[in-house]
């Protein structure tokens, strides 16, 4: 079992990505992304090509999704792009799930006094809507989604913003994502990071060289806090 930190202060702070990490958002995603289509007279796409889509945010997704289609037409992007914001705030989390483990580890983090973040590149109206519907919001100590002022991930602004506003360092904390925007944004901060097995990424998080790899959001738990886990699963 991996020893992280030889500290028992640490982690002061859990830092997580949203979509593909904590939730399941793709058929959400999906249905922004084909309304909009629709409004402009395209095709759908499939939910498992949607999948491979998500990661950067709305943009990213509609470039991605362009791509796809050979379409090049930068004003029709754009107008795609407002379509699926529109669309995607309507209905955040009406097919949203929560990911097994999830509520459990957040709130045992918090029980042991350790405080939890979200960093997401999701947009931050977006974001709060989708974690209110879906109960979550009380478990965060700071929200940092996504804006038109600041850089995705793996830029690391948003990451260091999260921390600044925790009142912490970044060797006080750590970043739990599931993908490479995850591992960039931590790497360029010198910041501990675990990347979840069960998320969006297009190619094994293993390969990433992570910290750790997660096949369970609640693994997170045996590997801070061995002991306390051990004994409750023996």
């Amino acid at each position: 079992m991996p020893e992280y930190k030889d500290k028992k202060e640490w982690p002061k702070a859990v830092i997580m990505d949203l979509d593909g990490t904590l939730i399941d958002s793709a058929p959400d995603i999906a249905n922004g992304l084909n309304k909009a289509f629709a409004d402009e007279g395209m095709a759908a796409f499939s939910l498992e090509e949607v999948r491979f889509m998500i990661g950067g945010g709305v943009p990213k997704l509609v470039e991605r999704a362009f791509e796809a289609r050979g379409l090049a037409d930068k004003v029709l992007l754009e107008r795609v792009i407002g379509g699926v914001m529109k669309h995607y705030s309507a209905q955040p989390a009406a097919n949203t799930t929560i990911y097994d483990g999830v509520t459990r580890t957040m709130q045992t983090l918090r029980d042991k006094g350790v405080k939890v973040g979200l960093c997401t590149n999701k947009p931050q109206t977006i974001t709060e809507l989708a974690l209110d519907t879906l109960g979550l919001t009380g478990y965060f100590d700071v929200i940092v989604g996504g804006t038109a002022e600041t850089p995705r991930k793996p830029d690391p602004m948003t990451l260091k913003m999260a921390i600044d506003q925790l009142g912490l360092t970044v060797d006080d904390c750590l970043l739990v994502g599931d993908s490479g925007a995850d591992r960039g944004a931590a790497e360029a901060l010198g910041m501990t990071v675990f990347l979840v097995e069960y998320g969006y990424s297009k190619k094994p998080v293993a390969d990433m060289d992570p910290d750790a790899t997660l096949p369970k959001m609640d693994d997170l738990l045996l590997l801070l806090f061995p002991a306390d886990e051990l004994q409750q699963r023996a």
